[in-house]
């Protein structure tokens, strides 16, 4: 299958289930291969040769036919790679592996990562890993596959690795997704591949890479097909290098970058043109030993797909996370920055009222904004760059103070900026974990919904029924007293008392029980009251039931889910009151 780039691929899933261990495993190989002379070092990026996946699947596996030219991980540390580089369209990545810790099943941030697969469409295999921590494991004498190092440690052993094998399949198919291991699968158009793995043993490596080349030949041929003309890049971030100066790495997902290219970068603001001065790959290795600083290698261009330093006039302004695209014709530049304008602002959906999100790329402020709106949570503002006092300054007008909170991904928030944002009533939830940063947003939403309600029942004539007792007139006008007992609702002094038929009473001056002031009566209550207006024998008698007179406009405002089930039906029976004379009040 020639004129086929290599896939770019990512590793996502819960912390601490073995990423960055299985990643520096592949990474160690391909860095035997390239000590070798075979493979060619990236920025931001593992690149594993086609020879190199050859040899370690040699007796394991068949690569016969393999034909992709290997596979380029993306190794970008603080960047979440999958879920926050992008390129035109979507996602950085053409595959991804799902990582799971055979003890620990599917996490929360699992379910996260599926869901934005799930979203962005990629293929997938599972690494289920740590496989070497159940119980029974032997340590294999050398290259050996997962049949064979299942079979060497046991029956015990083969079903312990397969119960976790059926638990995390059976957790994908209720995200979702038809899995099983990945020698039982027949179809992997329908089934996902799970691949047992010991990343310290490298057991299961060799069957997972292979897996991932077959999927890339087979579902992605049109994908990876190798462009002939023009260039896209994903700036990771910027830096200064020796004898260099202000550089940008960028991972080239598309096509090829020259040197003189002219370009379009996303920029903080917005997007502006540049030419290609400089394009760098680190040193081969042996180069700058002995203290003296290795000195970057030029080339005059770069194919896809590949990760490189490139220098360029005014590229120190380009965004992390930004994209980068090359004007093969002048007629071609109104577009392209069109395009990159467009991409720079991945929330269309600006709601009046919601948070703000702040992250640290333009990728990661799309896959925050996803979670939003799967979570339902409105959003006013979203920016790329750190929490400031603008921003805070901004939040603070937000309406509803239950969205006054800033959701800060991956970028750092100083303490001065914290007490700003208390001082502002902002809520700043800084973390480099979208769903413990929405978890927290929730949590606190929730405990301000509670308290807002609870004020809301202070400030807000809330519905309320109670009758007059007989025999226990106390004096009748200005103001009458006279004893009540609470029906429904909470009843507080300061409202209008109507009766039955709509009329209104007077006005609940203050409520005594055994002689004491009291600030609220609730239901099954008796006690004295007065009530400036009513006139005992005029407008109030004995066994009267009165109602808490609502405002239309407290009405209007009443939540639902702020009611007991007391109260909602105290405030129907005062709807059909109202309604007898005016079939809208309260609409």
């Amino acid at each position: 299958m020639a004129g086929l780039r290599q896939p770019i691929l990512s590793l996502l899933g819960h912390v601490d289930h073995g990423k960055t261990t299985l990643l520096d495993r592949i990474a160690g190989s391909a860095r035997a291969e390239r000590e070798a002379g075979g493979i060619t070092q990236h920025i931001g990026a593992v690149e594993v040769p086609r020879a190199a996946i050859e040899r370690l699947c040699a007796g394991i596996v068949a690569t016969e036919n393999f034909t992709v030219p290997g596979l380029l991980f993306v190794d970008t540390p603080g960047h979440r790679s999958f879920e926050t580089l992008r390129r035109r369209g979507g996602a950085l990545a053409d595959l991804a592996v799902l990582v799971i810790d055979a003890r620990e099943g599917v996490m929360p941030q699992t379910r996260e990562s599926v869901q934005i697969l799930r979203h962005e469409k990629t293929p997938f295999a599972v690494a289920l890993t740590k496989i070497d921590l159940i119980a029974g494991w032997r340590k294999p004498t050398g290259p050996i596959g997962v049949p064979a190092q299942i079979a060497r440690s046991g029956d015990e052993y083969g079903q312990l690795v397969d119960a976790r094998v059926y638990s995390a399949a059976e957790e994908l198919h209720g995200l979702g997704f038809s899995a099983d291991r990945y020698d039982r699968v027949s179809d992997f158009t329908r089934n996902v591949g799970i691949v047992p793995v010991s990343a310290r043993a490298g057991v299961g490596v060799a069957e997972l890479l292979a897996l991932l080349v077959g999927l890339a030949q087979r579902f992605l041929s049109a994908e990876l097909a190798v462009a002939t003309e023009g260039g896209e890049a994903t700036v990771l971030e910027r830096s200064d290098q020796r004898g260099v100066g202000p550089v940008s790495s960028v991972i080239v997902y598309r096509g090829r970058l020259r040197v003189a290219d002219e370009i379009v970068v996303t920029g903080r603001t917005d997007p502006f043109v540049t030419r290609v001065r400089g394009i760098y790959r680190p040193p081969p290795p042996g180069r700058g030993r002995g203290g003296k600083h290795p000195a970057l290698v030029s080339a005059d261009a770069v194919d896809a797909a590949a990760g490189v330093y490139l220098s360029a006039p005014g590229i120190e302004d380009a965004m992390p996370g930004g994209l980068l695209k090359v004007v093969l014709r002048p007629g071609d530049l109104p577009r392209i920055e069109k395009e990159l304008a467009n991409e720079s602002h991945p929330v269309a959906d600006i709601a009046e009222s919601g948070v703000a999100l702040v992250a640290d790329t333009l990728g990661g402020l799309e896959a925050l904004a996803f979670e939003c709106r799967e979570a339902k949570i409105p959003i006013h503002v979203a920016q790329v760059g750190p929490v400031n006092g603008a921003l805070l300054l901004l939040m603070s007008t937000v309406r509803d103070p239950r969205h006054r909170g800033v959701l800060a991904f991956n970028v750092p928030v100083l303490p001065d900026v914290v007490k700003e944002g208390a001082a502002a009533s902002v809520q700043i939830f800084p973390g480099e974990v979208m769903y413990r940063i929405l978890d927290a947003y929730k949590a606190w939403y929730a405990e301000q919904s509670t308290l807002l309600a609870a004020q809301r029942r202070v400030d807000t004539a809330h519905p309320a029924k109670l009758q007059v007792l007989s025999g226990f007139i106390f004096r009748t006008s200005k103001p009458a007293i006279v004893g009540v007992k609470v029906l429904g609702g909470t009843l507080r002094p300061g409202v209008r008392l109507m009766k039955i038929d709509g009329s209104e009473v007077g006005l609940l001056k203050s409520l005594q029980e055994d002689g004491v002031s009291v600030a609220q009566a609730v239901e099954t209550k008796e006690l004295a009251a007065s009530i400036d207006g009513a006139v005992v024998g005029r407008n109030l008698s004995e066994g009267d039931l009165l109602y808490v007179a609502l405002p239309e406009s407290a009405a209007r405002s009443i939540r639902p889910e702020d009611l007991s089930p007391a109260e909602q039906r105290v405030f129907e029976e005062v709807l059909r009151i109202r309604r007898r004379t005016d079939p809208f009040w309260g609409q």
